[in-house]
């Protein structure tokens, strides 16, 4: 006898910007799962939006912003678009959707999804699998069914592993309370500018004074650092339940995406695989794992990143000097500044990026720099 279809209760959340081709795939996998019923109504896109309110940078076309909505109406009518006015980037999207799912939504877990994922027909059916397996560990914040690609798992049993990137997850929400709280210097770090040109300096600077650290300032790799620091585990399953699709976008080209072998990653198509349960000494195995990798580098790796990064590198945000100050107007303005109070306004008081900003803005510095 066939198993009776799993109702999806927890939220699903998705996030989109400008790739609605990528988007429908993914909802169209979404829509074809088996062993489950899906709730539209809890199915959510996170549209971001095309201009930074903070830069003026237009990232996007608005057709390209419509197709993408379109893409997920088609598919999901009774779905909920919360579109963004202006462009937040990845790391404010996704928090948007975070706060979304827990705040707005009240869910103890919500499943969230980026739009270059392509489901295989039992992804939803194994991440509740997972979660009603994982019920019994608080320990484990987020879980995931996308697998080891490069891995060769017994094809007869699911097994848990230690989780990579954050794709097609799960998260709960007392986990993301207590991950979103130890990130609040890095969020505000990201505030001040655009997330592509975020101070990578300014955040790996923060994280010289955590006792776990990486050379990365994604917010996937400071979620990551921040759920070992915090004794949160994070973990997948081995075998392969979907296929990452996402050959262009901001972390990977086409190049990238095949040397890796996402070209070659298959999802299982069999929905009545045994799921090994895990126990209290795994689930420990790979926090202890998890953690070890983050604290190993900050020891004996990260002075010496630090100082060869900052070494290339100059922190946006530091206090401005006097020597700054003459250093902007002379290549902005061709010239020194006339009068002391001029140093007394913005050395020690205003970074090197806002001075830069209001020169770049000025009057002055446009009308040198039109004309042939």
């Amino acid at each position: 006898m066939a198993e009776t279809p799993r109702p999806i209760t927890v939220p699903i959340v998705i996030f989109a910007f400008d790739r609605g081709h990528y988007l429908r795939r993914f909802c169209e996998s979404l829509k074809a799962q088996q062993g489950v019923t899906l709730d539209e109504s809890r199915i959510v896109l996170m549209q971001d939006g095309p201009v930074s309110r903070r830069s003026g940078v237009r990232y996007a076309e608005d057709a390209a912003m419509a197709e993408s909505v379109a893409a997920f109406r088609a598919i999901f009518p009774g779905g909920q678009v919360v579109a963004s006015t202006e462009n937040l980037g990845i790391a404010f999207n996704l928090r948007r959707g975070e706060r979304h799912a827990f705040e707005t939504m009240q869910a103890e877990t919500a499943y969230f999804f980026e739009d270059d994922l392509e489901l295989g027909p039992f992804y939803l059916l194994m991440m509740e699998r997972l979660r009603e397996a994982l019920a019994g560990f608080p320990e484990v914040g987020y879980f995931a069914a996308y697998g080891d690609h490069r891995a060769s798992p017994d094809p007869g049993r699911v097994q848990i592993v230690p989780l990579d990137h954050h794709w097609g997850f799960a998260l709960r929400r007392d986990a993301w309370r207590r991950v979103d709280a130890w990130l609040k210097p890095y969020f505000d770090i990201l505030g001040r500018t655009d997330y592509p040109n975020r101070n990578h300096l300014g955040v790996f600077r923060w994280l010289e004074g955590q006792p776990m650290a990486i050379d990365k300032s994604s917010q996937d790799a400071l979620k990551a650092v921040a759920c070992a620091q915090l004794g949160i585990a994070r973990v997948m399953t081995d075998m392969c339940f979907a296929r990452y699709i996402g050959e262009k976008g901001a972390s990977f080209s086409e190049k990238r995406f095949r040397e890796l072998g996402y070209d070659r990653m298959e999802a299982a198509t069999r929905g009545d695989i045994p799921l090994e349960a895990p126990g209290a000494a795994r689930i420990a195995e790979i926090l202890a794992r998890q953690q070890a990798h983050f604290r190993q580098f900050r020891e004996r790796e990260f002075d010496g990143f630090l100082a060869r990064y900052s070494g290339r590198h100059w922190d946006p945000e530091r206090p401005l000097t006097r020597q700054d100050v003459e250093d902007l107007y002379r290549l902005l303005l061709d010239r020194l500044p006339e009068g002391e109070h001029i140093f007394e306004q913005y050395v020690g008081r205003r970074s090197v990026r806002s001075l830069r900003g209001i020169m770049f803005n000025s009057r002055e510095f446009r009308g040198r720099n039109t004309g042939g």
